[in-house]
This record gives C-alpha cells, sequence and structure tokens, in this order.
C-alpha cells in the first residue's frame, strides 16, 4: 500500500470536475511494446522500402508459384469439341448456372468480361486452353476457378467450352468492342 504522502508527491497540478490525477509511469511491458513496435516498423520499412525487398503482389506471385506445383489443374488435352445437340444445351445450361453469363453477357457478348463471340481472345483460343483458362480460373481479374461453386467434370467443362465455340462468329447485338491492346486475333477455326 503506497502511503498518503507518496500519493501527494505524484498529484498533478491540474484539477478537472474535483478530480485531481497522479503522476503514475507506465507500466514495463508496455513501454517495451511500444519501443518493439517501433524497431519493428523501422526494420520493416528498410527492408521492403528501401533494400528491395519483395512487394505484395511479388510475394503473392511466388506463394501461387510454389503451390502451383501442388495442385492439380490439368485438363484432358485428348478431349475435342462435341456439336451435338444435347451436349450443346448442356453446355449453355452449365454456362448460365456456372455465372458465366453474368461476366460474358447470356448472348456471350461480353459485359465486365471480353466477348466470347469474336476471333480476338485475351488468354488463347484453342479448345485445351480455354478448357485450362477456365479450370483455373483468374482470380486477380475476378474469374474464380470453374466458374462458381464445385469444380466441373473434365466432361462438363468439354460441354461449357464447346457450347461457347459454337457461339463463336454469332455477332450478338451489343457486343463488346475489341481491346487490341489486350486481346490476339485467333487462328483460322
Amino acid at each position: 500500500m503506497s502511503n498518503k504522502n507518496d500519493e501527494k508527491d505524484k498529484l498533478l497540478d491540474h484539477e478537472y470536475d474535483g478530480i485531481r490525477e497522479l503522476d503514475n509511469h507506465m507500466p514495463r511491458w508496455w513501454v517495451l511494446g511500444f519501443y518493439f513496435t517501433i524497431a519493428f516498423g523501422l526494420v520493416y520499412m528498410v527492408y521492403y522500402h528501401m533494400a528491395g525487398g519483395p512487394s505484395s503482389d511479388k510475394e503473392y506471385q511466388m506463394e501461387m508459384a510454389a503451390a502451383g506445383g501442388k495442385q492439380v489443374v490439368a485438363v484432358e488435352t485428348s478431349l475435342k469439341p462435341v456439336t451435338d445437340a444435347a451436349s450443346l444445351a448442356a453446355g449453355e445450361k452449365l454456362y448460365t448456372a456456372q455465372t458465366c453469363a453474368a461476366c460474358h453477357s447470356p448472348n456471350l457478348g461480353g459485359l465486365v468480361g471480353p466477348n466470347l463471340t469474336d476471333d480476338f481472345w485475351i488468354h488463347g483460343c484453342d479448345f485445351s486452353a480455354v478448357m485450362g483458362n477456365i479450370k483455373k480460373g483468374f482470380q486477380q481479374k475476378g474469374m474464380m476457378p470453374y466458374g462458381n461453386g464445385k469444380p466441373l467434370s473434365d466432361s462438363e467443362l468439354q460441354q461449357l467450352v464447346s457450347y461457347i465455340f459454337s457461339k463463336r462468329g454469332s455477332n450478338p447485338p451489343g457486343a463488346k468492342a475489341i481491346d487490341p491492346e489486350r486481346e490476339k486475333k485467333c487462328a483460322a477455326k
């Protein structure tokens, strides 16, 4: 217990609403924690901003590359486009169910995502490349792997991509214009 004289020596000169404040020191653990955060901040700033440490984007890319060896994003390359009406109807149903239409438009003419009916594509336009693109997605651009929900089987993916390919050259009204800086012309179908 502290005696009255110790408290009297610690009293500050100001008073507010009848309350007088004691001049107590901060706990040692709090002061050490405060100094530690300052030191950590300085080391962080020097390493990441002055000494060329990796940016958060570069760290993300390194982690994705490291995880890429562990993930299986393989696509059966022997699959070819199907043209029967039942498969194309199933592909159209998947196109709507996987929320592809939300970004690429119900008529595949493109909204936020690119137009899928022209001959100018961003990430390759052969059948197996498109299947791989759908399977792995482009998360940095907002396209999740497999669209939305559970992964598609290879046959479902084949139907979906076959439906998309069946609409190439359809020139829907209001189709998104070509972006020549990003999109490259595909070879003849």
